[in-house]
């Protein structure tokens, strides 16, 4: 019988290899060198492995092998692999040897340069120690392949050889697969770096390798116990059973090796270990199952596994027996979810073995050290859920697209969750319902089961059995046994986490946030105490009103009897924990309501009712199905749900702060946020309602039930318009406002206090939709009410006044809007002082209406008055003080001046780099998309343009115009005021055409008759009328252009009412230019270039939309 090993001998290439190592030894020692001497050095130690392996299996056999054996088929392709891979080794290691002996020679003898000589700056390098790198690791997986085979021939000896060499075998063969992964990391980079490289060697030295790790198992597996088989229709899952390999690919250490699976019920926990098991078992002697579900469950699942080691029956002897086996063994310990398991106790002593358990609880994650130590096991991806439910359904393939349609409607709904995604295949499967109706089907049967629960009387044992057993409830059934625990339990903490679980199933299922919680128990304290403050400061400005009015008697017994009829209301509802029982201080009770949540919530993560998001921000959500279940339990009937609706809104409304306070930057973050909650719980109460409803009816009272309305909802829609203004859902926000307005004004009249700031808010809103025409008819007679009962001094009527000019001067009506400023301005600084946030506002709105009228350099100097201001008062990344930047800086981007400013060019060049600071801000802090944000990125655009860069600056509008459009709408002023300045800068371009087709559509008169009064035309419709002209006239129409300057002429007419408009700095000028445009008209003339100075240079026709005619839509407090 011939010698298989005869062609394994390699004395010439470990002489080879001797040589090269001497002369790396004449060379400088550094890195590169020292990694080479290595490298060759480790080649030389695997190469001296395969020739003492031919020379002892020469002596004394171990592997000879009968023809056509199994062995035999596996090893001659590791050996003639060996010997191919030792035969390109060779051709390797010659040249090489040659050239370091070069390099070492020139070295000794004075020709060694050393930049040019290093071995990394040759040619030749780079491929040598890559391949040199991937051979040697190649050698290691076949030698070790060799030595797995002779373990192999050894095990099937007699039975006491097996035993022995089960233990070696495994060792070994997880050796051979981590060497197969270097060898084809390795396989992977050198393909890389050297496209031409032929692997060939390579990839059938791998294959050869590879045939022994299927022909010889990593252990033959003789227990497999687990309680029921892997479901046929397993989907998915890939990356969390990697995950797994990975943690258990070494299962010899000699350390016991421990990984968590935890997650929410039904996310398939258990049906992951499971398959993980049934796939890797051929890494395990034994696989054995515990039930941790309780203690004594685990100690009758030990006590099997006691009986298949043929020891006593009892926790005990099983865990000493599983701890003294050789061979690895994997146990798995299911369902550890109960509190009081101690977990520390159920897990095997020793250093032995792998276990893998699964539990609700993520606090179980710290007992992991394998891998990555612990899963969170979450929703399945759509498409494997997707898969999931129409293989259990056993839908025929190919699949039809109105199955696959419906069965994403029904894994989103019921939130990918793989136990209610077979449960509803099974239903489906059985003929119960169809994919199409199964929804609807699902939640007629919920409400059936809730009307028959509640239908019965509690006492009916059976009947309640009957309601739990249902197939709909199947897949909450543990999540009921979670919350029935919960409620029997005599702990606070544990009743603060049932009270809690309700609340939350009333909000959006995702980023629920500890601080809103906690700002819904503080607030009330914070706002007790702003109202003292603010009392003691109305109190100090009456003081210095000159005639300060008294309070009418009329408005003091209204104000009497609402006190009275609110002492008499109920509270507002608030879970427990957000309670001040005890009369707490602010931060006592800050303190005593953070460790209460904590603990609650602690309580629901560990069961998984409630997930934490992120540690450190405290944020939770839950799963939809855990958030739909909470709410619509069987036990929860319809007025028991309207209560914890009605929990859930105070809470959320307790957690904002009335208008104007809470205006910073955390508290605006979390209001936003609050828009998903806000709008979940409102669509749950309509709903509920609606249902409540429809019982009254049912019934037939003998009187008609009315919903009511008072104090606490007035409040609750105040705070909830906050929010829907804040993110751009203006027409909800005016509705909550407009009823409590109108609730208010009943019930304290409509100069109250109260109903005046209502007002103010209700008329912020009306500004935010352009509605500009309501806005003033609003104020005016909001501002006599002011004016007759408080007087023209009074703080409220300052307020009121500030609004309505800014909203008259938004209509063209100038002198108007002058007049009130500055009366106003001068009260503003005798009550508050030059320095207060009012007066600085005040100062603002003054220069914005000279801006609108041409008068520069003063809007100018009062723009620079504010922001220096509020700078100093607020900080100079306050949103107000942003604003009064943004304001200064568009100011200098002027048209049509008499007397240009001489330093205008470098205030325009100090005006993009302020713009560009405004705009990085609010992006930052407001969302690259957020009004204000686009905004300043809009008049950063109109300076690209005034310092020339118009490209740019066209890019800029386009992109903003297109979200505008998206966010808030194309009839928008905002959206107008954007498309004009985009007409401007494409008349710099020399893109007329583009230019004039947005200009006709601008002076359209429907886009403006939410806005203008019924005496006149608006300011925006002009300025585009005059743009247009120009922008006709350099192209040589002038008729076109002439008629568009008389319309102008008519339209200023009506502007400001009573013919102000014409005193305005461009009546004059349209003058002028109307006989210059009828002598070229005459004439026929072809000069297309209209001379005119522009920022201080003289040039032809560059048109530049200007504030003064196109507002910017904002007013002191919002910006569109």
């Amino acid at each position: 019988m011939s010698d298989p090993f005869g062609s394994l001998s390699a004395g010439v290439l470990l002489n080879g290899l001797n040589d090269t190592l001497a002369s790396l030894e004449r060379l400088d020692v550094d890195a590169i060198t020292t990694e080479l001497f290595k490298q060759i050095g480790d080649l030389k130690a695997i190469v001296e492995s395969f020739d003492q392996l031919a020379i002892a299996e020469r002596r004394n056999a171990s592997l000879h092998v009968r023809p056509r054996s199994p062995t035999e088929r596996f090893l001659q392709p590791l050996i003639d692999s060996t010997a191919t891979v030792l035969i390109d080794c060779s051709a390797y290691i010659r040249p090489l040897q040659a050239n370091v002996k070069v390099l070492a020679d020139e070295k000794e003898q004075g020709y060694w340069i050393e930049n040019e000589r290093r071995l990394e700056n040759q040619p030749w390098y780079q491929e040598t120690s890559l391949a040199l790198g991937l051979h040697t690791r190649t050698l290691r997986a076949l030698f070790t392949a060799i030595e797995l085979l002779k373990i192999q021939r050894l095990s099937f000896a007699d039975d006491e050889a097996q035993s022995s060499s089960l233990k070696a075998r495994s060792s070994v063969s997880c050796r051979l697969l981590n060497e197969l992964g270097l060898v084809r990391n390795s396989l992977s980079l050198i393909t890389e770096e050297i496209p031409n490289y032929d692997a060939s060697t390579i990839v059938e030295a791998i294959a050869a390798t590879e045939a022994v790790t299927l022909h010889v198992p990593d252990i033959v597996n003789r227990h497999f116990v687990i309680p029921r088989p892997i479901r046929g229709c397993f989907t998915g899952r890939k990356t969390e059973l990697a995950k797994l390999d990975k943690a258990f690919r070494d299962v010899t250490k000699s350390t016991q090796q421990r990984f968590v699976i935890f997650g929410l019920g039904g996310s398939g926990k258990t049906e992951l270990a499971f398959k993980f098991a049934n796939e890797y078992k051929d890494k395990f002697w034994g696989v054995f199952f515990v039930d941790g579900s309780s203690q004594k469950n685990a100690s009758s699942s030990y006590a099997e596994i006691a009986s298949i080691g043929g020891v006593e029956p009892n926790e005990k002897a099983a865990k000493n027996w599983l701890t003294t086996r050789d061979l690895p063994w994997l146990l798995i310990i299911d369902n550890v979810d109960d509190d009081e398991i101690n977990l520390e106790e159920v897990l095997p002593g020793g250093d032995k073995g792998c276990v893998l358990i699964t539990t609700r609880n993520p606090s179980h994650m710290t007992h992991g050290n394998a891998g990555d130590r612990y899963l969170e096991l979450l929703a399945m991806e759509p498409k494997e859920a997707e898969e999931l439910i129409l293989r259990a359904a056993e839908e025929p393939r190919p699949w039809a697209q109105a199955a696959i349609d419906s069965a994403n409607l029904i894994c989103k709904a019921l939130g990918f969750l793989p136990l209610a995604l077979v449960q509803a295949a099974k239903a489906i499967l059985k003929g119960i319902c169809d994919w199409p109706n199964y929804l609807s089907s699902y939640d007629r049967e919920i409400r059936r089961i809730r009307r028959n629960y509640h239908g019965r009387k509690r006492s009916n044992l059976r009947d309640k059995k009957r309601v739990d057993d249902d197939s709909s409830f199947t897949v909450f059934s543990t999540y009921e046994i979670l919350y029935r625990n919960l409620e029997e339990s005599p702990r606070e903490k544990c009743q603060d986490a049932v009270e809690l679980l309700h609340v939350f199933s009333f909000f959006h299922f995702q980023n629920i946030r500890l601080d809103v919680l906690i700002n819904a128990a503080i607030n009330p304290l914070k706002e007790e105490q702003q109202q003292r403050e603010d009392a003691e400061q109305e109190r100090e400005l009456h003081k210095k009103l000159q005639s300060p009015k008294r309070k009418p008697w009329g408005m003091f017994f209204r104000e009497l009897r609402a006190y009275f009829t609110s002492q008499m209301a109920t509270p507002p509802p608030l879970p427990g924990v957000l309670r001040n029982r005890d009369g707490l201080g602010l931060e006592d009770l800050e303190d005593e309501v953070q460790d209460r949540l904590r603990a609650a919530l602690s309580v629901l993560v560990e069961r998984s009712l409630v997930t934490r998001q992120e540690r450190s921000t405290g944020r939770y959500s839950m799963h939809r199905l855990v958030h739909k279940w909470v709410r619509e339990r069987p036990e929860m009937s319809t007025s028991h749900q309207a209560l914890w609706c009605q929990v859930s809104m105070t809470t959320l409304s307790s957690s904002i702060r009335r208008p104007p306070h809470g205006d910073n930057e955390p508290e605006n973050q979390a209001r936003r946020e609050l828009l998903p909650h806000i709008t979940h719980v409102r669509e749950c109460q309509a709903e509920l309602d609606k249902t409540l409803a429809e019982n009254a009816t049912r019934a037939k009272p003998l009187w008609p039930l009315k919903k009511s309305y008072g104090k606490q909802e007035v409040d609750q829609d105040v705070r909830f318009s906050r929010v829907y203004t804040e993110t751009g859902h203006f027409e909800e926000a005016r509705d909550l406002q407009q009823r409590a307005l109108d609730y208010v004004s009943v019930r304290l009249g409509p100069d109250h206090p109260i109903a005046i700031a209502l007002s103010l808010l209700l008329t912020k809103t009306l500004w935010l939709m352009c509605e500009m025409e309501k806005v003033v008819r609003r104020m005016r007679s909001t501002h006599q009410l002011c004016v007759d009962t408080w007087g023209h001094e009074h703080p409220l009527t300052l307020d009121v006044t500030e609004t309505l000019g800014s909203a008259l001067s938004m209509q063209g009506k100038y002198t108007e809007a002058n007049a009130l400023h500055l009366a106003n301005l001068e009260k503003m600084k005798m009550l508050y002082g030059d320095k207060h946030q009012k007066t600085l506002e005040s100062t603002r709105n003054l220069a914005r209406v000279l801006n609108r009228r041409m008068e520069y350099n003063e809007a100018s100097r009062l723009f620079e008055t504010a922001w220096e201001g509020m700078r100093d008062t607020l900080g100079p990344t306050h949103l107000e003080t942003l604003t009064s930047l943004e304001d200064l800086s568009a100011s200098y981007v002027r048209h049509e001046e008499d007397n240009p400013d001489p330093k205008l060019s470098k205030r325009l060049l100090q005006s993009r780099t302020d713009l560009t600071f405004v705009y990085e801000q609010r992006k930052e802090r407001l969302g690259k998309e957020h009004p204000y944000t686009l905004l300043a990125r809009l008049f950063l655009a109109r300076v690209e343009s005034a310092v020339g860069n118009d490209k740019e600056a066209e890019k800029i509008i386009r992109e903003g115009i297109e979200v505008a459009e998206r966010n808030i709408g194309s009839e928008h002023l905002a959206v107008l005021m954007a498309k004009c300045i985009h007409a401007e800068v494409l008349v710099k371009l020399k893109r007329s055409s583009e230019a004039e087709r947005l200009f006709y559509m601008l002076i359209d008169k429907s886009w403006y008759t939410k806005t203008v009064g019924e005496d006149g035309d608006h300011p925006d419709r002009l300025a585009n009328i005059w743009f247009l002209a120009m922008c006709l006239e350099q192209q040589g129409k002038w008729e076109k252009a002439l008629e568009l300057c008389r319309e102008f002429l008519v339209g200023i007419e009506t502007i400001g009412g009573r013919g102000l408009g014409m005193n305005h700095k461009m009546y004059p000028k349209v003058m002028k230019k109307i006989p210059e445009l009828e002598r070229k008209a005459a004439e026929g003339s072809n000069v297309g270039n209209f001379p005119f100075r522009e920022n201080g240079k003289a040039g032809s026709v560059q048109i530049r939309v200007e504030e003064s005619w196109v507002e910017d839509v904002r007013t002191k407090d919002t910006l569109v």
